[in-house]
């Protein structure tokens, strides 16, 4: 929650936190989706990997009646196909994420949505 308002920046960001972007956003130091994920849980003590697909093909699944704070949530362009992700987000609870949404935004925290949705995983140490 701290890095709200961080900027988005495609391919930036890990581990060690906010990091430099890779074309589009070349110049920019932030987070990309899945950048914000992977420090959140580094800061857990969790190690998860760093884009969104291995993201959802390493952890346990979880049903979308089971969401829980904490759990990773996952769209795509097909959302039955899991190689077709595009995008992660952390579930906070009472419908909302926080997300690093796309090039020009910021991390911010968003209503949850469902176009597009393709499933959800709960990492643990």
């Amino acid at each position: 929650m701290a890095y709200r308002g961080t900027p988005y920046a495609w391919g930036g960001g890990g581990t060690r936190g906010p990091g430099p972007g890779q074309d589009p956003d070349l110049g920019i130091v932030g987070f990309d989706c899945s950048g914000l994920t992977q420090y959140a849980y580094a800061r857990a003590g969790i190690s998860i990997p760093r884009n969104s697909r291995a993201q959802y093909a390493a952890l346990p699944k979880v049903s979308s009646d089971d969401l829980r704070a904490g759990d990773l949530v996952f769209w795509g362009t097909d959302p039955s196909n899991p190689n077709a992700i595009t995008h992660v987000a952390i579930y906070l609870g009472d419908g909302t994420v926080i997300q690093a949404p796309e090039s020009g935004d910021v991390v911010k925290v968003s209503p949850m949505w469902w176009r597009g949705y393709t499933g959800a995983v709960r990492p643990s140490a």
